[in-house]
């Protein structure tokens, strides 16, 4: 009887352990497959072309951003005065989630490069590819402006997000949000879906705006200042601000921009080369026969020459 209850035993285990990884293998067939997480590398170089559009062809796209001037923790450089822009794409339909390897593929096209007070970081979470930048000094003026009597301007780059936005076959560009510090009697432009403004904080006044299509706002397409108002010296003090206008954002290259490098038509190189080869070969063969009459006649004068004195020879 205990031998029979072993073999009992031995056979529902080994049932138990069937169906254990039959209930594995369905499990991984139906849960969906989800991202790497984890840092992605930003190259240096800058694109050389634009990039092929449209991206991700059948998949949909969703697409936010936040921009911040205030004071903000520069990964290896601790807290600094800063303009931060996070953006942010992801990829929720069919049970997917952007990989480590098409997040880099948009930090290559988008982000990349480098330049004086700027930084970049990028990564894979939550299935979400995420591209921070950081600008710092005057590189800032790149997001504001500030004249002579204190007035300020404000802007993300929202022209270039736009472009971004439609080289993907589908997007749905869905959220801004804005944050401006040091800046006092502050009104938002173009028409936000909520206002957050001159909240004291502190030793200065804070602001924020935000468009959210999901509330009937409409993002924002022009770089036209987004906000505006009177700068405190909080601003030009403990964050660094100057007097100036706005600048060109650079980097990053903007790769729409690129103009492709001349290339040669295949059929007309071939044709040319053809053509030269054959010219080659036509002032080869004239110059190989002109050589060979010229080396005839030289051997006939020699022969005439010979026999002209042997029969002068024979006269005598």
């Amino acid at each position: 009887m205990m031998a029979t209850a072993t073999g009992m035993g031995r056979r529902v285990a080994r049932w138990m352990a069937g169906l254990a990884a039959v209930a594995c293998c369905v499990a991984g067939a139906v849960l969906p497959a989800h991202a790497d997480d984890g840092p992605v590398p930003v190259p240096s170089t800058p694109p050389t072309a634009a990039p092929n559009t449209p991206l991700f062809p059948g998949r949909t796209i969703h697409m936010t951003a936040n921009f911040r001037l205030s004071e903000d923790t520069v990964p290896g450089q601790g807290i600094k005065p800063t303009a931060h822009l996070l953006v942010l794409f992801s990829d929720w339909g069919n049970g997917r989630s952007l990989t480590e390897q098409e997040c880099q593929d948009l930090v290559s096209t988008f982000w990349s490069g480098t330049g004086p007070d700027y930084q970049v970081e990028a990564a894979v979470k939550y299935d979400d590819c995420q591209i921070e930048a950081y600008y710092m000094g005057e590189a800032r003026h790149a997001f504001y402006s500030l004249d002579e009597a204190g007035h300020m301007q404000v802007r993300p780059p929202m022209a270039y997000l736009n472009q971004i936005a439609s080289s993907f076959d589908n997007v749905l560009f869905e959220r801004l949000d804005f944050d401006v510090t040091a800046m006092n009697n502050a009104h938002c432009n173009a028409s936000p879906s909520k206002e957050d403004l001159n909240k004291l904080v502190v030793l200065s006044h804070s602001s924020s705006c935000v468009w959210d299509v999901d509330d009937g706002a409409t993002i924002p397409t022009t770089d036209e200042p987004l906000m505006e108002g009177d700068v405190e010296d909080y601003f030009t003090g403990k964050l660094a601000g100057t007097v100036g206008p706005f600048t060109e954002l650079n980097p990053p290259v903007n790769p729409f921009t690129i103009t492709p490098a001349p290339t040669t038509d295949p059929a007309t190189g071939a044709s040319a080369a053809a053509s030269g080869d054959q010219s080659q070969r036509g002032e080869s063969s004239s110059t190989g026969l002109l050589i060979g009459i010229g080396a005839a006649i030289a051997a006939l004068l020699l022969v005439g020459a010979g026999a002209l004195v042997v029969a002068l020879r024979r006269r005598k």
